[in-house]
């Protein structure tokens, strides 16, 4: 597991694999290996907040660009989190170069600021780019493409979140939907067992008996209501009889006790009618009682299924729109899962892409790897025949040193009929041939001084040692030789390219400088580039004879243009210029800031500087301080940097200066030339 970022940065996953990265020198260039082992020991990060990055939106939004987080456009794993908010969380990313300077030193945001195009803004000053490479592709622009699909997929992911949450609200009502559904059924099948025990269970054989019991008290009242009228009668009978007791006294006792008899049976069955409709009202209370008890039952059941049957109307009522949504959800969910199953497939497809070119490309370095030390083998294999080839030269040589007359003869060697014609000349042959002359060697050796012939040998090998180092010696003359003239003439086209750029920059830059005049380097007459250069100025088409005819101001001009020419020429990160504008007047100040605008837009300046033309160009200014035997820096900002960047005395000077001097430029005669020069010695004295 490993994770390249800012270019040097690798993070691993212990010290075991950075040691081996290492030592594999796997990596080109210098990295800095982090292992995340490491790392979650000091999880202190932090994280540009929001009102910071929206501080810097506005700001971005006057260049109509748009400010993101670096860290919002990498995608990484949590094991990583950590690693990766340390090192990108405070970095902001924009499109152009000047919005990011106006982001990097705004107040209240203060943090560094990357481009698409691999510029570097840091809020202290410090600022790196401006050179691209034609062949490598910026790392931000070519993650910008993936930062889009990212922003996708996040929208895509927030969309199925927000489904997901719907559908679980939806489910919830359709869960509490069914429930009540079930309660409803249940109670209306209650109600129907309720109805159907209602007259086998003991309410119902009470109503039952109770409207026995009315049946039984209609006969009842009617004889009570008989009864009454048949008092009455006899009552008026008795009234009757009392009216004729004075006339029948006999008559009248036997007609009382007659008529007290029938009374007391009628009362008697009057008193048992009265009991007997006192328990029946007795029992009709109860009844009642009984009765009103089961109705209000009946009622609250009553009451509670009619609430349950407009619960179940209302449900019923949004089960289509709930079912519709669901529907909807269903069918949105289906259509995100799709197109998030399409984008894991691509994923997939690439990292299987990428698997397969990783793979390829490890075959191919085995394959290398191989060839590799197949050519080893075959160079060692080369080497030594060559020194095989070298010692055999040798061998033969040293024979030749012994028998000289060998190099003589060899032209005669091999040839038909003549005495060295090896054709047909055998290995015994030879031998025996080799045997007959040594024992004539041997002869011979009794009669000779070998003492003298160990001298010859010594002798003949220093001649030809000798005459081998003076053609070794010979051979690398010439190789010297046609290097020397390579070299001169790789140095007199890069000398004539370099006077080619030079001299167009130099003559740039001193007509930035002074709007009027125009410089070029021109080699002297009858002369070429590689025997010198002049400097020639030209005032209004009018070239001057030598330096000697400037003031001070413009010679010190042309130096500073020839210098810029020639280090545009070889450029450099960094240029400091220290009061470079101190003999000169407010108006080339403020050429010298304009040309560097206009030709250094790739290059860093510090210039120290007490004029206003140069304050104008800045794009930051640091004040410097003296006090107490101690010098400080302060970054200028706000009203200060306004008040100095728009300081209409200073700018006025400036234009009365630059004013003055293109009426004395205007002048063709050499004497107001003369004054003008003077004038403007004067003042920069």
């Amino acid at each position: 597991m490993i994770y390249i970022f800012q270019y040097t940065n690798v993070v691993v996953r212990n010290q075991d694999v950075a040691r081996v990265l290492i030592e594999s020198q796997c990596l080109p260039g210098r990295r800095t290996l982090i292992p995340i082992s490491e790392n979650h020991r000091n999880n202190r990060y932090t994280i540009i907040n929001d009102q910071s990055l929206q501080r810097a939106q506005r700001v971005a939004e006057k260049y109509h660009e748009n400010v993101v987080r670096l860290l919002d456009m990498i995608e990484y794993p949590e094991c990583v989190g950590n690693t990766f908010k340390a090192m990108c969380g405070q970095i902001i990313v924009v499109d152009s170069l000047d919005c990011a300077r106006e982001v990097a030193y705004t107040d209240g945001v203060k943090s560094r600021t990357l481009t698409k195009r691999g510029d570097d803004v840091r809020p202290t000053g410090v600022m790196s780019g401006g050179v691209s490479e034609h062949s490598k592709t910026p790392i931000i622009n070519a993650v910008s493409g993936i930062h889009k699909q990212l922003d996708e997929i996040k929208a895509l992911r927030v969309e199925l979140t927000d489904i997901r949450k719907y559908i679980s609200a939806t489910e919830s009502k359709h869960t509490k939907y069914k429930e009540l559904n079930s309660k409803l059924q249940e109670s209306e099948r209650r109600l129907a067992v309720y109805q159907s025990n209602m007259k086998t269970s003991q309410a119902g054989m009470v109503q039952q008996d109770i409207d026995n019991l009315k049946n039984e008290i209609e006969p009842v009242d009617a004889e009570i209501a008989d009864a009454s009228l048949k008092l009455a009668a006899l009552q008026k009978k008795i009234t009757d009889l009392e009216s004729k007791k004075h006339n029948d006294t006999q008559l009248r006792e036997k007609r009382k006790a007659e008529i007290c008899k029938q009374l007391k049976e009628i009362e008697a069955r009057t008193a048992a009618n009265n009991d007997n409709a006192a328990k029946a009202r007795r029992a009709v209370l109860q009844i009642q009682a009984a009765v009103d008890e089961l109705r209000n039952t009946i009622n609250n059941e009553k009451t509670q299924c009619e609430k349950k049957q407009e619960e179940l109307r209302e449900l019923e009522e949004s089960l289509p729109a709930a079912e519709a949504a669901y529907e909807a959800a269903s069918k949105e969910h289906k259509e995100v899962s799709a197109k998030l199953h399409a984008l894991k497939t691509e994923q997939r497809t690439i990292v299987d892409r990428l698997a397969k070119v990783a793979k390829d490309i490890t075959m191919m370095r085995k394959e290398e790897a191989k060839l590799k030390s197949k050519i080893e083998d075959k160079e060692k294999e080369v080497v030594r025949l060559k020194e095989s080839e070298l010692a055999h030269k040798k061998f033969a040589a040293s024979l030749l040193k012994k028998c000289e007359w060998l190099v003589d003869e060899q032209a005669h060697f091999n040839k038909k009929g003549g005495i060295y014609d090896f054709d047909g000349y055998t290995a015994n042959k030879g031998n025996t041939e080799v045997k007959e002359y040594t024992e004539k060697i041997e002869k011979l050796e009794r009669s000779l001084c070998m003492k003298n012939v160990s001298n010859l040998d010594t002798c003949e090998a220093k001649v030809m040692d000798i005459k081998n180092k003076r053609a070794k010696l010979t051979e690398d003359f010439n190789i010297l030789k046609k290097t020397i003239a390579v070299l001169d003439r790789k140095k007199t086209d890069e000398i004539h390219r370099a006077h080619e750029s030079v001299n167009a920059d130099f003559g740039k830059i001193f007509h930035c400088l002074l709007p009027d005049a125009s410089a070029e380097l021109v080699p002297p007459e009858g002369k070429t580039v590689c025997d010198g250069l002049e400097v020639k100025v030209a005032f209004n088409g009018v070239v001057k004879d030598s330096l000697h005819e400037l003031s001070g101001g413009q010679r010190s001009l042309v130096a500073l243009s020839l210098i810029l020419a020639m280090l545009k020429f070889k450029p450099a990160p960094l240029y400091i210029l220290d009061e470079v504008d101190a003999a000169l007047d407010l108006s080339h100040t403020a050429n010298i800031g304009k040309m560097i605008k206009a030709h250094f837009r790739d290059s860093q300046f510090i210039i120290v500087s007490l004029k206003q033309g140069m304050f104008s160009n800045a794009d930051a200014l640091f004040q410097t301080h003296f006090a107490d035997g101690h010098s400080s820096c302060t970054l200028m900002s706000g009203a200060e940097l306004k008040k100095l960047q728009t300081d209409k005395k200073l700018a006025a000077q400036a234009t009365e200066v630059a004013e003055a001097e293109k009426e004395a430029t205007k002048k063709p005669s050499k004497k107001s030339a003369k004054k003008a020069v003077q004038n403007t010695d004067d003042e920069m004295e």
